[in-house]
């Protein structure tokens, strides 16, 4: 639900998920563009500066022209295929536009070759497909189509020269106003990139840069502004790896005509209003939840419901892409998206006179909307405010799995959210989740003489979202495969390892705290040297030292993101056969970042190390990068201890 931005100017060279061909489409016509666009055109003495070696294709003209005034759209590419690849993967042309609320004019399609032109618009090849992507990946009808035409005769060399209008918008904006004109873009480069806005001049035009300082050429019309941005010979932006949600390597500007989020909270309450009466079935089932004693109880037998019972679909068409259905309607059919359960749920709790509110949240951008203009466009997930006791709980309903009291509930990292009330004037402060992630996995390894078998027995206890990530996977997978997975991972450090017995599972619903058992028999724990004089047994913490990656970009431009919050607590205890001379070890390393501890002792024939990592922060700034990876390194030289037997 909701949009945010996106480069569509340069979604126009993949080839299409949908599998079924359409007919004729009323919504798409042929013909030229209106009078008030002024083309571009490609410069064909360019002299391509711009393209490396691997490239497949060059961008020589993007241009995008908006007519606020017309609501309509032209956009424009030129691109020359420089391989065999390029043609392989560049042939095809591929518009989207959802018919519900918008027509699109398709003006040309050309190849250049030689300095001629080539016409290729030949509407007995274009096809109207109905998309399924997004039904198929995340359980949400668009209602979306592409246009799709398969160019003849592409050669490497050729110039594929192309453009088309989108006239309309989604009415549900209620005419507001929201763009980008793009400035530098991922994996882009481009000769000539243009943009151009017509705006009525009796209406204010907001405009933010985002990672430059760009300014437009203004032109007085008549009725009309004009804002040009043009920009030449624009390198494409490699982002590194590991970056932050909220950092964006892009450079771009945001175009919108909201004043405030006052202004944009006024627009989402008229999309959240619930006409009554709420159907009977639905009254009804309030009056249960009402019977409950205890303000929190019933707060959680109503989430409980929207959680677990609602399941997560959503039909995204026309108004229903930001508006929720009605309420009573997602309560007898069961099943709605984020902003449908949002709704549901606050509904419900209004009914029993709970104070609750849908917020509007972005799942990226986090402390980045301070940076953003306000913008209808700036959210994509909708979660729910409650307020219990005395208390604020952010609640999201689309969760599934989540147990325990309201104080326990994990939420992701949203930061910033638009909380759907009269009384909101600005964002609001998402505090950082209460049911913080905790696993603490220990190992009891039962360690017998050089010849005879071994047994491990590994108890894991999860807390906070670690449970509900458990819970989830022991509910929708097959016993047998997490069984194989779980004793793959130990095969790679224990050679004849199987298990003995089925894992046990408990599950402390109230306390949301989960817990698996583990049971194996290793053939052969220890190793024979090759001078055959001694043998060994290494007992090394796998899990942690996932937790201690570098990314591929050491030397970085740009923040380290890392995952947060995560704490890991490995444990692994070894009886031994006997005694054992070890002097033991406790070594703390800490970064602003994270804090890792080892502990290490052996008392008689007990040998324990005890391994403890916390992710304090999502992200790593420029000047600490080289610090943290030197600790990165410190840690991984203290992982892992062996006993050899001579």
């Amino acid at each position: 639900m909701f949009v945010s931005r996106a480069l569509s100017v340069c979604c126009v060279v993949i080839f299409p998920i949908a599998v079924h061909a359409g007919v004729a489409d009323t919504n798409v016509t042929y013909g030229p563009p209106h009078d008030w666009v002024k083309p571009h055109f490609f410069n064909q003495q360019s002299s391509a500066s711009l393209v490396d070696s691997s490239d497949d294709e060059h961008v020589l003209l993007l241009e995008q022209q908006v007519n606020a005034l017309e609501n309509e759209r032209f956009f424009h590419t030129d691109r020359q295929i420089l391989t065999l690849d390029g043609v392989q993967n560049g042939s095809t042309i591929k518009i989207d536009f959802n018919p519900k609320y918008q027509s699109v004019t398709f003006h040309w399609a050309r190849i250049w070759r030689d300095g001629q032109h080539l016409e290729r618009l030949d509407t007995n090849k274009i096809q109207v497909l109905q998309q399924e992507q997004g039904l198929e990946q995340e359980a949400i009808e668009n209602g979306e189509k592409s246009i799709v035409l398969v160019l003849d005769d592409v050669r490497a060399g050729d110039v594929i020269d192309y453009a088309y209008s989108v006239k309309g918008e989604n009415p549900v904006f209620a005419s507001h106003f929201s763009s980008i004109v793009p400035v530098a873009m991922e994996g882009v480069s481009a000769e000539d990139l243009l943009t151009r806005v017509l705006w009525p001049r009796d209406k204010r035009l907001y405009a933010k840069a985002h990672g430059c300082s760009v300014a437009p050429v203004l032109l007085s019309g008549g009725d009309d502004l004009e804002y040009d941005w043009e920009f030449k010979q624009v390198a494409g932006i490699t982002p590194e790896d590991s970056l932050p949600d909220w950092y964006d390597p892009e450079r771009w500007v945001q175009l919108s005509d909201f004043r405030s989020w006052a202004e944009v909270n006024q627009w989402a309450l008229q999309l959240f209003q619930v006409a009554p009466p709420l159907s009977p079935a639905l009254s009804e089932q309030i009056d249960v939840w009402r019977q409950i004693p205890g303000q929190e109880q019933k707060i959680l037998a109503a989430l409980r419901f929207v959680q677990d019972n609602v399941r997560y679909f959503g039909i995204e068409i026309g108004d229903n892409s930001l508006k929720p259905t009605d309420p009573s309607i997602v309560f007898s059919r069961r099943f709605g998206d984020c902003k449908d359960k949002s709704l549901l749920l606050v509904t419900i709790l209004r009914a029993m006179g709970i104070d609750a509110y849908p917020v509007l949240v972005s799942s990226t951008l986090g402390r980045a909307l301070d940076d953003w203009a306000p913008s209808a466009a700036a959210f994509d997930h909708c979660i729910t405010l409650v307020h219990c006791n005395g208390e604020l709980f952010f609640l999201d309903p689309t969760m599934n799995y989540q147990r325990g009291p309201l104080s326990a509930h994990y939420l992701p990292n949203y930061e910033r959210g638009l909380v759907i009330s009269p009384r909101t004037t600005a964002l609001t402060v998402i505090p950082q989740t209460t049911g913080l992630p905790q696993t603490t996995t220990t190992e009891y390894f039962q360690i017998r003489g050089s010849q005879a078998s071994s047994d491990l027995t590994v108890v894991t206890v999860a807390q906070g979202r670690d449970a509900e990530r458990l819970r989830a996977m022991f509910a929708t997978t097959k016993r047998s495969d997490i069984q194989e997975d779980y004793t793959h991972f130990y095969s790679t450090l224990y050679s004849g390892i199987k298990m003995s017995s089925p894992i046990t599972v408990d599950d402390n619903q109230d306390q949301n705290i989960f817990q698996t058992t583990e049971y194996y028999s290793i053939d052969k724990a220890w190793t024979k040297s090759d001078s055959g004089k001694d043998y060994s047994v290494e007992f090394y913490p796998s899990s942690i030292k996932g937790l201690l990656k570098k990314p591929v970009n050491t030397d970085r431009n740009q923040p380290l993101g890392i995952d947060f919050p995560v704490h890991q607590i490995l444990r692994t205890e070894v009886t031994l056969p006997q005694s054992w001379p070890y002097g033991g070890s406790d070594r703390t390393i800490s970064d602003p970042s994270f804090t890792f501890r080892k502990v290490a002792k052996c008392v008689g024939n007990k040998l324990v190390m005890q391994y403890d990592y916390q992710s304090l922060a999502d992200s790593v700034s420029l000047d600490d990068v080289s610090d943290y990876m030197d600790r990165l390194d410190q840690c991984s030289k203290i992982l892992g201890d062996s006993v050899v037997w001579k």
